[in-house]
């Protein structure tokens, strides 16, 4: 990955914290009458092949609006949104999506596929956040309008070829941390030694409160 030049960044921001949906509508004369990728830093993505590299493979052959998906235990379905996809489709390559949920219910998601914090958007999406009312939360949510924009436009689920870091939430951001550093070579010997001291630590602490 490369850092853009001197100059050629913009950046926005969002007064106050009413979702991410609000969020994205912010950055709505920045991006104008346009397409545009959709990055959530807070989600790291990690695998042999950038996860934005696969959607723009994707958007290249169908165009329309792709959301990048990954399978989510059932249990941990209402912290995320959730797709479904059309009657027929698979789960491999890019399909239709027939529907979206944000944290559904407990019990209650369409799928096992959460989306997973990259995104191509259609600029039409901005007319829809604009009056977009507050969903799940209390907040104005993206899946909503994304849902809206539906109605008028194809959605397709790219699922990602490796894995995601919800860094978000504390173990979702130390589990980061241990799998980037055991990714590189200058790092992965020491990593894997002070996890395996670390295991032996609290395995012989277990055995002593026996």
């Amino acid at each position: 990955a490369e850092l853009p030049g001197p100059g050629q960044a913009s950046f926005t921001r969002q007064q106050e914290p009413l979702g991410l949906g609000h969020a994205v509508w912010c950055a709505r004369n920045l991006v104008g009458n346009e397409p545009f990728a959709l990055l959530l830093p807070d989600v790291l993505m990690r695998g042999r092949r950038g996860c934005m590299a696969q959607m723009v493979e994707q958007y290249g052959a169908r165009g329309g609006n792709l959301v990048a998906v990954e399978k989510v235990a059932p249990a941990e379905a209402h912290n995320y949104g959730i797709v479904a996809l059309a009657p027929g489709e698979g789960e491999s390559g890019a399909h239709r999506i027939s529907d979206m949920v944000e944290k559904p219910p407990a019990g209650q998601a369409p799928s096992d596929l959460m989306i997973s914090g990259r995104y191509i958007l259609q600029p039409e999406i901005f007319d829809i956040l604009s009056s977009q009312a507050a969903g799940a939360g209390g907040e104005i949510q993206l899946t909503d309008a994304m849902r809206a924009l539906m109605a008028a436009q194809d959605f397709h689920a790219v699922p990602f070829a490796g894995r995601s870091y919800d860094c978000g939430n504390k173990i979702g951001f130390l589990t980061a941390n241990i799998a980037f550093a055991l990714d590189r070579a200058d790092l992965r010997s020491d990593m894997l030694e002070a996890l395996t001291e670390l295991l032996a630590r609290e395995a012989a602490a277990a055995d002593g409160g026996r």
